[in-house]
């Protein structure tokens, strides 16, 4: 069990059925600010960060090659037996759950970070985390 805070970004896949809208990063930030409401769960279908993400660490989100918000996790990652579709989840703290002023991209973060983007997750440093906090704030 992971017990140091990490940071990390979770791509959302317009393929998962947890994600059922069509209309963009407009739907990707309805969905997140629908975590507020409980569950406040976010849901793994087959693979989990290998490094987990235990309470209070960072999770940002990106949705077709955008980051668009943030949340705290409040609980580790759990194994979920009652479902077909999905293996884990992770709750979030939902008073942390915010949406970015601007979007940037993983192009734009690359130039500024040299970071490289996994497929679906990727952990980054705080120095990488507050520069893309930066681009968030500006146009």
């Amino acid at each position: 069990m992971c017990h140091e805070k990490k940071i990390c970004i979770l791509s959302l896949s317009k393929t998962d059925r947890n994600f059922k809208f069509t209309i963009g990063i407009k739907g990707a930030i309805k969905w997140l600010e629908g975590k507020k409401e409980p569950p406040h769960r976010y849901f793994f279908s087959k693979k989990k960060p290998k490094e987990g993400l235990s309470p209070g660490s960072i999770v940002l989100f990106s949705f077709e090659g955008q980051i668009f918000g943030e949340a705290i996790v409040k609980e580790d990652i759990k194994p979920l037996s009652d479902s077909t579709d999905y293996k884990y989840y992770l709750t979030l703290d939902p008073s942390s759950i915010r949406v970015f002023h601007f979007f940037p991209t993983k192009e734009q973060i690359t130039e500024k970070t040299e970071l490289l983007f996994g497929q679906l997750f990727t952990y980054i440093n705080f120095d990488q985390y507050n520069k893309i906090l930066e681009m968030t704030e500006k146009t």
